[in-house]
């Protein structure tokens, strides 16, 4: 099976742990995840099952949304509920004009500092190694980008968030600084991914049945999406079938396209099949049609 498995993820599984169960569900060496999703939280997790692991990388850079319930009071170790609190709990009366001022400020490009205790890797070591240690180290700033922070509404010291943002932003560390801008500190205490790239939750299927056990390998099978119904987003173009053999060893093709601004396409075959993606890396003017022009095409990405 080539394509990807949306699981809605429970609290208490690592995005490894999703992996690994499903490897072993399906009997399938190659799957991989698309966008690490915390212990604690759930959600959308995209999971790329064979040669689709390919196409990983389009994944992960994806835009994300989330839902989530930060925690006013008092921040902890890990920016979440999972961590210690590092002062005693405030219990502020929270106030909606503040709240709602800080959030804009939070949005649009914004740097962010990874929580200490993350994957992220500092001096060849992920920062969570150092923070368990007692090690206190302050990794580099990232450049994130908020493209939307909704406060959705409060209840005591909670408050409901909607969260669209670019790949690699930390919604963890997000709470946390808006804790330090509100004066009483924060956590995350809930966080749901409610889309990853084109895979919204209503894509996502659980791990178990009602009862309580995994769902059967069949049904992880026909709920997998086969990966030429994937990255609808690039422009196709129908390959001939004398081309693929080019195609599959790596030759450039002139093809004729309509679309005058892609720099990327997606290869398909007459069936609809994926079979190859491709970089344009030159255009020729069309002497026979104004609507459309000659490009000449690399692949970089085949499914043989």
């Amino acid at each position: 099976m080539d394509g990807v498995l949306v699981i809605d993820k429970d609290p208490g599984w690592t995005s490894h742990d999703v992996v690994a169960k499903i490897r072993n569900l399906l009997k399938i060496k190659k799957v991989g995840h698309a966008g690490t999703l915390d212990p604690f939280a759930t959600g959308v997790l995209p999971l790329t099952l064979g040669r689709a692991t390919r196409l990983s990388n389009y994944f992960l850079a994806s835009d994300k949304v989330y839902r989530g319930i930060i925690r006013f009071g008092f921040a902890t170790t890990t920016y979440d509920v999972d961590g210690e609190p590092t002062g005693d709990d405030t219990q502020p009366s929270l106030d909606t004009s503040k709240l709602e001022n800080i959030f804009s400020q939070y949005q649009g490009t914004i740097h962010q500092i990874p929580p200490p205790y993350s994957a992220k890797k500092v001096m060849g070591r992920p920062l969570y190694s150092y923070a368990r240690k007692g090690i206190n180290i302050i990794p580099p700033a990232k450049t994130v980008t908020i493209k939307s922070l909704i406060l959705h509404g409060i209840e005591n010291c909670e408050v409901e968030f909607e969260l669209t943002c670019t790949a690699g932003t930390y919604a963890r560390s997000l709470a946390h600084d808006i804790g330090e801008a509100y004066g009483c500190g924060a956590h995350l205490v809930r966080l749901r991914r409610m889309r990853s790239g084109e895979f919204p939750i209503e894509k996502a299927v659980s791990l178990y049945e009602q009862n309580g056990q995994f769902h059967s390998r069949d049904f992880f099978l026909n709920q997998a999406i086969p990966k030429k119904d994937l990255l609808h987003e690039i422009p196709s173009i129908v390959i001939p079938d004398g081309d693929r053999v080019k195609l599959l060893h790596g030759m450039d093709l002139n093809l004729l396209t309509a679309d005058s601004d892609a720099e990327e396409f997606r290869l398909i075959d007459e069936s609809g099949e994926l079979i190859a993606l491709a970089h344009r890396i030159q255009t020729f003017t069309s002497p026979v049609a104004q609507a459309a022009h000659w490009i000449r095409i690399h692949p970089h990405i085949t499914f043989g």
